[in-house]
């Protein structure tokens, strides 16, 4: 594998990740780094594709970021984004094939 060049924050963002122990919440990497969330979910998405093996888990116990400790752990986020990628995709197709003049003619409230 080639070395993966970060950029300060990605440095920070990862260091603090890694050392954290338990899953870290994008609230509490905001209290530490003062970096807004919508800044870290851009940083973790880089460090992803980077090929850092940042997992997330969004509900429950043990919710926000951390390093794959096993294959099962990072299948489980693989299958958790390729779900939301096919959420956007749906998105997406219904937003391209809306009609843009007639679409609220065809509403009808169940």
């Amino acid at each position: 594998m080639k070395n993966i060049k970060l950029t300060n924050r990605e440095a920070k963002v990862l260091s603090i990740i890694k050392s954290h122990g338990t899953p870290i919440t994008s609230t509490e990497l905001h209290q530490i780094t003062k970096l807004d969330k919508r800044t870290i979910m851009e940083i973790v998405a880089r460090l992803r594709f980077k090929g850092v093996p940042i997992v997330s888990k969004r509900f429950g116990t043990n919710s926000g970021y951390s390093i794959a400790k096993d294959e099962n752990e990072r299948m489980r986020c693989v299958a958790m984004l390729s779900n939301q990628a096919t959420t956007m995709m749906k998105n997406i197709n219904g937003l391209a094939n809306a009609d843009l003049n007639n679409w609220d003619k065809h509403i009808k409230v169940m």
